[in-house]
């Protein structure tokens, strides 16, 4: 079987375990006999934007793609980049293969698995956290309110900046993610509680599967901690985001009892890491804590070897911590915060401890258990080796390959679940925003997915319900010919005479004033089956010759 595997970053390029849990699948696939190739954001060197180089990593060959800042930013369309879309297509065009399996995709794009399908590949989605229904990815409203409704992101953020000052509707992006369902064959969650959200953020519970993810046991079985007469170790790995919940940590520190028997390990880097020596030295506690830097994944062994309690302090919802399952095979004891997958890990008082998330004085009385109970971190690191120890990645693969299997039988014909509209224009204005708020109403029964159409396959193009011009100053000629191309029935602003015009004269569209005429327009394509043929007959007979409808600007 050919499988490419598709991540934002890979290694030895990587920022969390998501990057990780990747290239140790494929490594694991290639074992039992697979062909494997991935496709990669690169974030590392000085090459251009969008730049591609083919190399290999452990004897997978890897195309990555430079990657910037600007591609990764939450505030702009992340989600969309033609010349990864085209590198990748490339890479497929040429590999062929049978599966596509997808990890994180910010930074690159969600239409490479529209495209992945098309070209007729399995594909399968591993959800490593919530960017699939919140643009920011934690599900976190403010830093102490979880957000609980996924349709309400324009709470957070009203607009998205796609670097051309076009201030897209954030509602246009949870459509476009929605359209995913119609192009994933399988969806991978490693923990019941991420499957659950995407459940109830509407995505398929029938094509949802939970999967723990591999640990490669023998490895970590080998870990010897390294014995300590004094202090008892805990130790922090990750990303020094907010997030992360460190800050938490080190608020607990003046409160643990036997302060003077303990010291601090923090494995990694981030924005926060000025912050963190801020409070140490506010509080007392700087020279009780060792800053390791970042730590490749080769040599994590030596910190578990200098670690007896993982503590994972995060305030957001973990889905299955690298960090966590990884202590557990090293046989530390781990403690984490209640939320998430967590708790589906940590069996509370017995491989370690669940405290309330961003309760400093909760996380310190936990943490002096250990410390008044020497022989407490063996005992539970040793029930944390049994309970990880049956997760090895043969396992995980061997249930991956069933995944594959079942889904590549149960592939059905690409057709969008929802009526589908695409929208056209430089920016986006202030009556078709609106409109957006008023097709539910137009619309009550049948959900619309409306998005902008250079988010779209073409065969997504040609399956769409029109071509909605949003833009009172789009070029008139482009817009006609992208109906034309497609043959799309227009719904086009009358402030644009160029377009009204040509509406009018071909009869291949309709014309709105107002917002209110806009989700109108929508609705009634929606609902007149045979007048949207013939608007569409019309739109696709459109021409451009001298002897032909003249579009350019001002009518004939």
């Amino acid at each position: 079987m050919r499988i490419l595997i598709c991540s934002n970053a890979y290694p030895p390029d990587f920022v969390g375990g998501a990057e990780l849990i990747a290239h140790y699948q494929g490594l694991t696939l290639r074992a039992a006999g697979h062909e494997v190739r991935a496709f990669a954001g690169d974030t590392r060197g000085t090459a251009p934007r969008y730049a591609t180089a083919d190399g290999d990593c452990d004897g997978i060959p890897v195309r990555r793609i430079r990657l910037t800042a600007d591609d990764f930013n939450p505030a702009h369309a992340n989600f969309c980049h033609p010349a990864v879309e085209a590198s990748f297509a490339a890479l497929v065009s040429d590999f062929r293969p049978d599966v596509v399996h997808f990890h994180n995709l910010i930074g690159l794009s969600v239409k490479i698995v529209h495209l992945a399908r098309e070209a007729g590949a399995t594909t399968v989605v591993t959800l490593h956290d919530h960017w699939g229904y919140c643009f920011k990815n934690t599900a976190l409203v403010t830093e102490g309110e979880q957000c609980e409704d996924a349709t309400a992101c324009r709470r957070c953020q009203q607009v998205i900046d796609d670097g051309r000052g076009r201030r897209i509707p954030m509602r246009m992006r949870q459509d476009s993610f929605a359209l995913l369902a119609g192009s994933v064959d399988a969806f991978v969650s490693p923990s019941r509680y991420l499957a659950d959200s995407y459940v109830a953020a509407g995505f398929p519970a029938g094509r949802m599967h939970v999967v723990w993810n591999g640990i490669d046991v023998e490895r970590f079985a080998k870990v010897r901690r390294v014995r300590s007469d004094g202090p008892l170790r805990f130790s922090f790995i990750g990303h020094f985001g907010r997030h992360k919940g460190v800050h938490t940590l080190l608020q607990a520190l003046p409160l643990v009892s036997s302060r003077a028997d303990l010291r601090i390990n923090l494995v990694g880097d981030g924005e926060e890491r000025a912050d963190y020596e801020r409070v140490l030295a506010a509080n007392g506690w700087a020279r009780r804590v060792r800053f390791w830097g970042k730590v490749d994944n080769s040599r994590i062994d030596d910190v578990y070897a200098e670690t007896d309690v993982l503590v994972l302090p995060s305030i957001w919802r973990e889905n299955q911590p690298v960090s966590i399952t990884e202590a557990m095979a090293s046989g530390c004891a781990v403690i984490a915060s209640d939320m998430g997958g967590n708790c589906e890990l940590v069996a509370d008082g017995v491989t370690g401890y669940l405290f309330t998330a961003g309760d400093a004085a909760q996380l310190a009385e936990r943490m002096s258990r250990f410390v008044d109970h020497p022989d407490l971190p063996e005992r539970m690191g040793r029930d944390g080796r049994r309970r990880i120890s049956p997760c090895s990645l043969q396992a995980q693969v061997g249930e991956l390959l069933g995944v594959y299997s079942s889904a590549g039988r149960q592939s059905s014909p690409l057709r969008p679940q929802s009526p589908l509209v695409a929208c056209f224009g430089d920016r986006v204005h202030a009556d078709a925003a609106l409109a957006l708020d008023l097709i539910a109403g137009y619309c009550p029964e049948v959900p619309v997915r409306v998005t902008m159409s250079e988010w779209l396959t073409a065969a997504q193009l040609r399956s769409a319900l029109a071509l909605w011009v949003v833009d009172d100053r789009a070029d008139v000629e482009e817009a006609l010919a992208l109906a034309a191309a497609y043959g799309l029935p227009l719904i086009v602003p009358a402030a644009s005479e160029g377009l009204t015009w040509a509406c009018r004269a071909a009869r291949c569209g309709l014309h709105y004033a107002d917002a209110d005429e806009a989700a109108a327009g929508v609705a009634y394509l929606l609902t007149h089956d045979q007048d949207r043929m013939l608007l569409s007959n019309a739109a696709r007979a459109l021409h451009f010759g001298d002897d032909a409808l003249r579009i350019a600007g001002q009518p004939p």
